[in-house]
């Protein structure tokens, strides 16, 4: 059995999750693609420019998937598809289960940090960074982990966490998403009961 089916539990085999790639998309060795091929009810958002830095096509390519899917989805980004998601789930909080955010793309380079959400996200989020990416500081990846409430974890060394990287199917990746998951259906559960108590 492969690191990744035995990593991967089986509530989250079973649950939508939805692949938001970055800029120029995540190849075939990316460790995005390598879980979307294990992950069956997972889907890629299609767009038709990949090398086209456009938040508003990328958040659309996001929508146009949320509305075949009939339960919240574990988003599962990288790079720019980061900033995409987070603004989505600000749009629409009742659709995403979590979101898993790596390696964002700093929001300066592209002009769109006013754009993006200014306060905590509704959901619940985990921001992964490289103490080396050459597409973020840390100390940026930690201000945006800060203003979105979103859970913050730095590794050492890897780059922009993509094929580059040579994680191969990143099981480190796999265990803070199980982690961020536990952290949602607690988080889910909490609020229902609460929910339940004011009725």
């Amino acid at each position: 059995m492969s690191s990744v089916n035995s990593f991967f539990p089986q509530s989250l085999r079973d649950q939508p999750v939805l692949i938001v790639p970055g800029l120029r998309n995540s190849d075939e060795h990316h460790w995005q693609s390598l879980w979307e091929g294990k992950l069956p009810n997972s889907k890629r958002i299609e767009l038709t420019d990949w090398d086209t830095p456009d938040l508003e096509k990328w958040k659309q390519g996001i929508r146009e998937q949320l509305q075949n899917i009939d339960q919240p989805v574990v988003i599962i980004a990288h790079s720019f598809g980061t900033l995409a998601s987070a603004s989505i789930a600000e749009e629409f909080p009742e659709k995403i289960a979590a979101l898993f955010l790596v390696a964002p793309a700093d929001p300066d380079k592209f002009q769109i940090a006013s754009q993006l959400p200014q306060h905590p996200l509704r959901v619940s989020a985990q921001i992964i960074a490289s103490s080396n990416d050459p597409w973020l500081t840390e100390a940026k990846a930690a201000y945006w982990a800060l203003l979105w409430g979103a859970d913050y974890l730095r590794f050492k060394n890897v780059g922009h966490i993509n094929s580059a990287s040579n994680l191969g199917e990143w099981p480190e990746g796999i265990i803070q998403l199980q982690r961020l998951l536990r952290k949602a259906n607690a988080r889910r559960t909490a609020l229902a009961q609460h929910k339940s108590k004011a009725a």
